[in-house]
């Protein structure tokens, strides 16, 4: 009989001692993750709370069937030259049931990685496991963390934890505190883990943090500031305590680099519409080297398992992030990524006028994914097996839409999936053509509630109209990012039609929007089953420091994809 090497080590322990370089699934060559040796371990017992060693504690992320990402940070000031991290990884919280140990070369905690280390144990774990695991540097113990692998085979029920959009200039991270407590198996992200601002911008006299960048810049300018900002961010203690309670699945939005961020392909750099860098000398090389600071930062904060090729010199070559998650029979899930490759928001260059009547937003070149990420969305969700084919997406699919009888008269907002309409169609289309009734789209971004019908043409008004019908796209509130109702009552300037749609229009102006609300801070939880869903939205205070703070249920809804129904329970 053949033993592999994932059951040999599990029935070794600590045992095994051969060496071997970490690689992603994706089979790259980056230096992003960690090389170790199995075997080894010290004897810390003394736990770091108070953070001199791991000031920024441990984190999971991307589980899979056999493995899982961990990531710690060594503390710069504790950080000693030739001294080896450790990593322990056992089935109970006491590690006295280990599974392996491990000892990660000293080689590979640099000042290059900003002192990150992230492990890929890929191979090494078995499927719908829950693990404990722990990192040791020198004579102290990190704080334990808790991870749970992907299930495999036929599967009655999947939980989820859904997030999006954390500015903590402006906010307390309260949300995070319930979300450590939930009985979910993951965390997803969908975006805007980070925002580059020092300070949340019409929001000055809000601020509960300020960050005052390495650059002294009003936002990230360089490497350093973006790893500033992670740092600040990943002190949060109640994002520490659910990062280290389960594992995330993140994606970014435009935040972890700039505001409203593109790629120019005209320029072949980055476009970021009102970064200092654009709207001063505009200089590609300069953009280029924000776009791949943003990138390199990520890779470095956020555990992940993703393509990363360190001799690239382009942005699209460099990283790449999109990336499909199999939950047993029940679930595919296709987490995407909309800024990369997508092209400049249209209808913005011209005057008012002329913007009112532009129609770019219908032109094929328009292309939020690019062809390669869409065939591979498409692909993936017309020849998944799975009950449920969920896409973990960024901006609102829907239309959002100033309307009469049913026809968009102005788009509210051109950065979301309306202002690049032949792509959706193309999405929908396929989608429906493939006869998937069970596709979910969950979304962040927009600091709001949403709970709406997907269609292939949004013109047609009829929510009963099933060969229009696709499925349902469900969205988030934010942890903590200024919502709209918040802008509006700072006089900002949200734009007319957003501001008339906030008056009780959306629905009115929108009827495949089932439900809509944007004065509510939080998250949600997505549960799957073989015959529905259920969604729950919470709103959590987030404007006093306040961990315990009540978590109310805004509210729940039921979704049958055999009849297309969603339904408020």
């Amino acid at each position: 009989m053949t033993i592999s090497r994932r059951s040999f080590v599990q029935a070794m322990g600590v045992a095994l001692l051969t060496p071997f370089t970490i690689r992603s699934l994706a089979e790259t060559d980056s230096e992003a993750y960690a090389r170790f040796v199995l075997g080894g371990s010290t004897s810390s017992d003394e736990i770091d709370n108070d953070g001199l060693v791991f000031d920024l504690s441990v984190a999971s992320g991307d589980p899979s069937q056999a493995g899982v990402v961990l990531w710690t940070h060594v503390n710069p000031e504790a950080y000693i030259s030739g001294q080896s991290l450790y990593v322990d990884v056992a089935l109970d919280e006491g590690f006295t049931q280990p599974i392996l140990s491990a000892e990660v070369n000293a080689s590979d905690i640099t000042a290059e990685r900003d002192y990150t280390v992230n492990i890929d144990l890929e191979g090494y774990l078995l499927p719908d496991q829950r693990y404990f695991y722990r990192f040791k540097y020198g004579n102290l113990s990190s704080r334990t963390g808790r991870c749970h692998t992907l299930p495999s085979g036929s599967l009655e029920n999947i939980k989820m934890a859904v997030v999006t959009c954390q500015d903590y200039t402006t906010g307390y991270f309260n949300a995070y505190s319930h979300i450590a407590d939930e009985d979910v198996h993951c965390v997803l992200h969908l975006g805007d883990f980070i925002y580059e601002y020092a300070e949340y911008e019409g929001f000055e006299d809000s601020i509960v943090h300020s960050l005052a960048l390495p650059s002294g810049g009003s936002v990230a300018m360089d490497l350093e500031d973006y790893r500033h900002i992670y740092k600040e961010y990943r002190k949060d203690k109640n994002l520490q305590r659910a990062m280290e309670m389960h594992s995330f699945i993140i994606t970014w939005d435009d935040h972890e680099t700039a505001d409203n961020a593109y790629w120019d392909y005209e320029r072949d750099t980055l476009g970021v519409p009102s970064h200092p860098y654009q709207t001063g000398d505009n200089n590609p090389d300069q953009l280029r080297q924000l776009r791949r600071d943003a990138q390199q930062a990520w890779i470095e904060y956020v555990p992940a398992r993703v393509k990363v090729n360190e001799s690239a010199s382009h942005a699209f070559d460099y990283l790449q992030i999109y990336r499909s998650f199999q939950f047993g029979d029940l679930v595919d899930l296709y987490m995407t990524d909309s800024r990369t490759y997508r092209t400049k928001e249209p209808c913005k260059d011209g005057t008012d006028w002329e913007n009112y009547w532009c129609t770019d937003y219908e032109e094929n070149t328009q292309t939020m994914l690019g062809e390669t990420q869409r065939d591979w969305l498409i692909d993936g969700v017309a020849n998944s097996t799975a009950r449920w084919k969920v896409w973990g997406n960024q901006t609102l699919l829907a239309q959002l839409a100033g309307t009469v009888l049913g026809r968009p008269l102005v788009y509210a907002n051109y950065d979301a999936w309306d202002g690049y309409q032949w792509e959706r169609e193309q999405i929908l289309s396929s989608v429906k053509d493939s006869g998937t009734n069970n596709f979910v789209v969950l979304t962040g971004d927009l600091h709001s509630s949403i709970a709406s019908y997907l269609k292939v043409d949004f013109k047609k008004v009829s929510n009963w109209n099933y060969d229009n019908l696709v499925g349902v796209e469900l969205m988030t509130p934010s942890i903590s990012s200024p919502n709209l109702n918040d802008t509006v009552e700072k006089g900002i300037d949200v734009g007319s039609i957003f501001t008339s749609l906030l008056n009780g229009g959306v629905q009115v102006n929108n009827p495949h929007i089932k439900d809509f609300v944007s004065n509510i801070y939080g998250y949600a939880v997505i549960e799957f089953n073989v015959d529905e869903l259920n969604w729950t939205v919470y709103s959590i205070d987030k404007k006093a420091d306040n961990p315990s703070t009540a978590k109310n249920v805004y509210k729940k809804f039921n979704y049958e994809p055999v009849g297309m129904w969603l339904t408020e329970k």
